[in-house]
């Protein structure tokens, strides 16, 4: 098979960005606070440089957002309902993997969770170039599909899974309080520990519920949890049959 000079170079740069990435989120994608999903302004000192997942970067090597990483930041959570934000089809997440470690690296046995489709786009904003040791400023995030995987379960069951610091898919489907949501809308705005002035996150989505009914969460995490603030609505409507 013969590729062009343009289509070796895009092969390349993708084959770069993702070992960049992967070494640059290991130490600094952590969040802990975030701008009403606004851009960050411009530096006065030189342009920032954009890369668009998943065609300029390969995204977050990583199934939801849920981790284990930080005091307080596992998931957004009311001490009612807690939410699991999926970025890839929760049916492909290894049963064995933990999510609480939240990053699955591409490796010698297999390219981790890049197996697996991404299900959000946008763009990460970078100082400079991408390279070992950095990570980017801004990540803005939206859905990529109309049906965005959000489960909801009940705090107080959920809670004891974490504190085990074990949580495996088969663990979170198994709850009885599990209801499974689908984000019509989701929107994102992280910006990572260790490369923005003020790390932190911002996420607001609605969508439906599997079997009637709708959604809207919103959460802002600020200062490692100084500010934390949760707003999780479901309104449940069975559907007749």
């Amino acid at each position: 098979m013969f590729f062009s000079n343009r289509q070796f170079n895009a092969q390349a740069r993708m084959r770069f960005v993702t070992a960049i990435l992967a070494a640059a989120l290991i130490i600094s994608m952590v969040p802990g606070t975030a701008a009403q999903a606004q851009e960050p302004e411009p530096f006065p000192w030189q342009p920032a440089v954009q890369l668009n997942f998943p065609v300029e970067s390969p995204g977050l090597p990583a199934y939801a957002r849920l981790e284990l990483l930080v005091p307080n930041f596992d998931v957004p959570n009311t001490n009612r309902w807690a939410a699991i934000v999926f970025y890839r089809d929760p049916a492909c997440v290894p049963p064995d993997f933990n999510l609480g470690q939240f990053f699955h690296f591409p490796s010698d046995s297999g390219p981790g969770a890049y197996a697996c489709p991404l299900l959000v786009e946008g763009h990460e904003l970078w100082e400079t170039p991408p390279r070992p040791g950095l990570s980017p400023i801004y990540v803005r995030t939206r859905n990529a599909v109309p049906d965005l995987p959000i489960w909801f379960v009940a705090w107080n069951e959920l809670r004891p899974i974490l504190e085990s610091g074990q949580v495996f898919i088969g663990d979170i489907e198994r709850l009885p309080s599990l209801v499974r949501g689908s984000a019509q809308w989701y929107e994102e705005a992280l910006y990572p520990n260790g490369a923005a002035e003020t790390p932190g996150i911002t996420l607001r989505s609605r969508g439906t519920l599997e079997g009637g009914g709708r959604f809207r969460l919103i959460w802002h995490f600020t200062d490692q949890g100084a500010e934390d603030e949760v707003t999780i609505r479901l309104w449940r409507h069975p559907r007749h049959r």
